[in-house]
C-alpha cells in the first residue's frame, strides 16, 4: 500500500475519496482536528460571526468603514477557505452538509463582493445605469442574508467537526438545531423590533404578535405534515412532533384573528409556554437528557410568561418612555432557550458522559454562548442607532438635546434601514450622502416628545 492509499485508510489529510467503511457510525474520523483545521474554524467564525455582520450594519448606516470591513471579511474568508483544503488530521465524510452548503456561501460572497464593486464604480451609463436601482436592492438584501448564511455554515461546521447528525441520529439532530436556531432567531427579531421596529409597525398598522402568529401558523402546518414518514408505522416521536404541529397552526389561527388591526395578543406567548411544557414531558432515552430538557422548558416558559407580563402590565401605548428593562427578558430568554435546545441532542449528551462532564457545567457553557450572541446582536443594533442618530440613540440625547418632532409622520419616517428601503440616497467614496436633510430645531429636553419606540412593542 502506498502512502496515498494509507492516508485514505487512516483518514489523514483532506480528501473526497475516503473509504466509506471509515464512516459507519460517525461522519468524522478519530484523528485530532489539527492546527490547520483549528485555524480554519477561527478564520470562518471571525469572518461570518463578527466581520460580515459588522460590515452589514456599517453598510445600512452608510458609514465610510463599510467597504474596508467587507474587504477584510472577504480576505479572512478566502484564507479560511484554503486552510480547509490544506488540513491534516481528522477527515470527514465526503457528502456532509457543511461541504455542499459551502458552494452557496461562496457564491453569495462572490455575488455580494461583485455587486459592491459595481456600485462603488458608479457605472451609470446605458444599461448599467438602468439596472442600478435593482442591483442596489439585491446588494442590500444579499448583504443582510450573508450573516444568516454564515451562521448556518458555522453550525454545520460544528456538527461536521464532531461527526454528529449522521445515520440514525440525523432526524433528531436536525430537529434540535432547526428548532433551537428558530428560537434564537425569534429572540433576535424581537430585540430588533423592540429597538428600531416600532415606526414600521405603526406605519403598517400591525402588531408584533400579528406577524408572530402568521409564522406560528405556517410552521405548524409544515410540522404537521413533515414530522412523520408517511407510509411507515407511527411511533411516540411522530405523535409528539405531529401533535405539536397541530397545536401550533391552531393557535396561530387564533393569534392572527385576535391581533388584527394592530392589537396586542398573548396567544404567541401562551403557545410558547405550552410548547415548553410539552418538551419537558417528552420521553428521553439518554442520561442527563431529562435535566437539560427541563432546564430548556423552564427557560422557554420564562420567555412566554415574561412576554405576557410585558404586554399586559409593562407596555404603555401612550407613554413616551424609553424601553423598560423588563422588555429585554422575553428576547433574552428565547435566545438562551434556543442554545439549550441546540445543545441537547442524544449524541452531544452521550459525548458528555464519555468526557465525564456534568450536565450543569455544560448548561452553563451553553447559556454563556447565548449571552454572548445576545450582547453582540444588541451591540450591532446600538451601533446602527448611534451612527444614524436614530431616536433615543446616544447621539440624540447628548447634553440633554434631541430633535423636536413636529408631527407623527416624522416619527414614522425614522424607521430603520434594517426594515425599510431607502435606496434613494447615494454615498460617495467617503460615506457622504447626496440627500438633502431639512433643518431641525433643537430643544433642551430629556425625553422624545413623540410616539414612543415601544408604542407597538
Amino acid at each position: 500500500m502506498d502512502e496515498h492509499e494509507h492516508g485514505h485508510d487512516s483518514g489523514m489529510g483532506h480528501s473526497h475519496n475516503l473509504d466509506p467503511a471509515l464512516f459507519e457510525s460517525s461522519a468524522a474520523t478519530n484523528e485530532p482536528i489539527g492546527l490547520i483545521m483549528t485555524l480554519h474554524i477561527c478564520f470562518m467564525v471571525l469572518a461570518f460571526g463578527i466581520l460580515y455582520p459588522l460590515g452589514m450594519v456599517l453598510g445600512l448606516a452608510r458609514n465610510k468603514w463599510h467597504v474596508p470591513v467587507q474587504i477584510l471579511a472577504s480576505a479572512v474568508f478566502v484564507v479560511g477557505y484554503f486552510l480547509a483544503h490544506a488540513h491534516n488530521g481528522r477527515n470527514y465524510e465526503p457528502h456532509i452538509a457543511h461541504r455542499w452548503f459551502a458552494h452557496i456561501v461562496i457564491w453569495a460572497v462572490i455575488g455580494q463582493f461583485g455587486l459592491g464593486v459595481y456600485l462603488k464604480l458608479h457605472l451609470e451609463k446605458g444599461i448599467l445605469g438602468k439596472v442600478r436601482p435593482l442591483l442596489t436592492k439585491i446588494h442590500k438584501y444579499l448583504g443582510a442574508s450573508i450573516p444568516v448564511i454564515g451562521y448556518v455554515q458555522i453550525v454545520l461546521g460544528v456538527i461536521a467537526s464532531l461527526g454528529f447528525c449522521y445515520g440514525d441520529h440525523q432526524g433528531q439532530c436536525l430537529a434540535h438545531f432547526i428548532m433551537g436556531s428558530s428560537f434564537v432567531a425569534y429572540g433576535i427579531v424581537m430585540l430588533l423590533m423592540l429597538r428600531v421596529g416600532g415606526p414600521l409597525l405603526i406605519r403598517n398598522g400591525k402588531s408584533q404578535e400579528w406577524y408572530d402568529s402568521w409564522v406560528i401558523l405556517a410552521w405548524g402546518i409544515v410540522n404537521t405534515f413533515t414530522e412523520h414518514r408517511w407510509g411507515h408505522d407511527w411511533n411516540h416521536g411522530d405523535y409528539q412532533h405531529t401533535s405539536m404541529g397541530v397545536i401550533w397552526w391552531a393557535a396561530g389561527i387564533l393569534g392572527v384573528v385576535l391581533s388584527r388591526n394592530g392589537k396586542r395578543s398573548v396567544i404567541p406567548s401562551i403557545l410558547i409556554i405550552l410548547t415548553a411544557a410539552a418538551f419537558q414531558g417528552h420521553a428521553q432515552h439518554v442520561a442527563n437528557s431529562g435535566t437539560i430538557h427541563s432546564y430548556f422548558g423552564y427557560m422557554l416558559a420564562a420567555g412566554g410568561l415574561s412576554r405576557i407580563i410585558e404586554i399586559c402590565f409593562v407596555w404603555k401605548q401612550d407613554e413616551p418612555t424609553k424601553v423598560d428593562p423588563w422588555q429585554y427578558l422575553p428576547p433574552l430568554t428565547l435566545v438562551l432557550a434556543g442554545f439549550l435546545f441546540m445543545g441537547s441532542t442524544e449524541e452531544q449528551l452521550g459525548y458528555l458522559s464519555l468526557l465525564d462532564i456534568d450536565v450543569m457545567s455544560y448548561i452553563n457553557i451553553l447559556l454563556s454562548f447565548g449571552f454572548v450572541v445576545f450582547v453582540f446582536a444588541y451591540s450591532l443594533i446600538h451601533l446602527w442607532e448611534y451612527l444614524t442618530n436614530y431616536p433615543n440613540s446616544p447621539n440624540t440625547n447628548r447634553g440633554g438635546y434631541t430633535e423636536v418632532v413636529s408631527d407623527r409622520e416624522t416619527v414614522l419616517d425614522a424607521s430603520s434601514a434594517f426594515l425599510d428601503d431607502d435606496d434613494d440616497e447615494e454615498e460617495d467614496d467617503f460615506g457622504n450622502h447626496d440627500s438633502h436633510h431639512e433643518s431641525v430645531e433643537l430643544k433642551n429636553t430629556n425625553r422624545l416628545n413623540s410616539v414612543p419606540r415601544n408604542a407597538i412593542m
